[in-house]
């Protein structure tokens, strides 16, 4: 039995609603869909009543519910212990980078993490900011840069700093005197980021207080390839506006002055590993190199809108 389909589960519970549930999973409808069948195929009988309130459990289905709770707990439990077991081997630091290496100044964390603990193996590793929860819990990383807040309980975050964002349209796009509105711009081909990425899930929380579904040409699930898409002119998309400033002053593309959001940038990591010694000194070196001004010389993280 695939642990995943019982996840799922859990959360259609929880929500009532396939759409809700969908949503806070970060898949498809359909995808969802598709894992309780199988669940429900697996088990061999049904364990919700689609009514017009939405998903409701049946009788099995609330039989089932403590059984799959106890065993996705125990699943928990398992790598939380397992993962104690390998910090007791050795010393290994895993860094989820949610942007640009670049901007989340990965050459400088790891120079000075080397220089002041040269016994600390960093790994570095890509990771989105809608997974990282789950795979902070799993011990797949142990401090994890993400856009957003996280409602969580077993999660300790800081922010380190407020990041604005914008809408830019590619210049070939641009009609000369056209001041765009928002449903010009629902209509125009979209270059979306799908599974969870915070300004485009806000973005579309905007789309639809006015009843707007933007046309979303292109889907991808990885941001670093929106900024190529937009240069080819292949569609609208959503940039950090220290990624956009340059481009706008070549004549590459225009921002949509309507569609600014602002969001934190977190440092995140599990309320396990809250007093352990190496996350606390990498949470002091992130954290120093985010201050407006830093010792390397240079402003380093601070927004000057």
């Amino acid at each position: 039995m695939e642990l995943y389909r019982l996840k799922s589960f859990l959360v259609i519970s929880d929500t009532g609603n396939l759409t809700r549930a969908a949503k806070r999973m970060h898949i498809s409808q359909s995808a969802l869909s598709s894992q309780l069948r199988q669940l429900e195929e697996e088990i061999g009988f049904l364990l919700f009543e689609r009514t017009s309130r939405g998903m409701q459990l049946n009788h099995n289905g609330r039989e089932m519910l403590p059984l799959a709770k106890a065993l996705l707990e125990a699943e928990e439990k398992l790598l939380k212990k397992s993962r104690l077991l390998q910090k007791n081997i050795g010393e290994a630091l895993q860094i989820g980078l949610n942007a640009d290496p670049s901007y989340l100044q990965v050459g400088a964390i790891n120079r000075r993490l080397q220089l002041l603990y040269s016994e600390i193996n960093v790994i570095f590793l890509a990771s989105q900011s809608s997974r990282t929860s789950s795979m902070l819990r799993k011990g797949q990383l142990d401090l994890a840069f993400l856009y957003g807040d996280i409602n969580d309980s077993s999660i300790c975050s800081q922010k380190l700093a407020d990041v604005r964002f914008c809408v830019v349209i590619p210049h070939m796009m641009k009609i000369a005197g056209k001041q765009f509105d928002w449903t010009d711009l629902a209509s125009l081909p979209w270059i979306w980021v799908e599974q969870g990425s915070p300004p485009y899930d806000g973005m579309l929380d905007k789309f639809a207080a006015m009843r707007l579904q933007p046309h979303l040409q292109v889907k991808t699930v990885d941001e670093h390839i929106v900024k190529e898409l937009v240069l080819e002119g292949q569609g609208v998309a959503i940039m950090r506006e220290d990624e956009a400033r340059p481009l706008v002053e070549k004549g590459q593309m225009m921002i949509w002055e309507k569609g600014w959001q602002t969001i934190p940038l977190c440092l995140a990591w599990t309320a396990d590993y809250n007093d352990n010694p190496y996350i606390i000194k990498a949470r002091e070196i992130i954290s120093y190199l985010w201050q407006p001004t830093t010792a390397e010389g240079s402003e380093i993280g601070s927004f000057d809108y």
